[in-house]
């Protein structure tokens, strides 16, 4: 194991598992998921706790990519514009990137 896990859960007192985890971000208008992030997961109750080293370079990551799903989206807005004339039929203002 690595040092530093929380091998107890705060909540319950339980022994927590390694396993890996899914986090959902929400922020600007932007909704993000990353999966397969190792973290500590108590079996009984579900808390999870994610090494602090791990969370922060997550949390950087997403932001970048939210961040640039923006810039993306302000860019595309006009050329939405211009291709497609106002009334004839909506065009749903979302990006999905799912990397494997």
């Amino acid at each position: 194991m690595m040092k530093g896990l929380i091998t107890i859960c705060s909540e319950c007192g339980n022994k927590t598992e390694l396993r890996e985890i899914s986090i959902a971000f929400e922020r600007k208008g932007v909704r993000a998921t990353m999966s397969g992030i190792p973290a500590m997961v108590c079996p009984n109750c579900g808390e999870e706790y994610v090494p602090s080293g791990i969370a922060s370079t997550v949390v950087d990551a997403v932001s970048r990519t939210i961040d640039g799903t923006v810039d993306l989206l302000k860019q595309t807005r006009m050329l939405r514009r211009q291709l497609v004339p106002e009334g004839k039929f909506a065009m749903q203002e979302c990006l999905e990137l799912a990397l494997a």
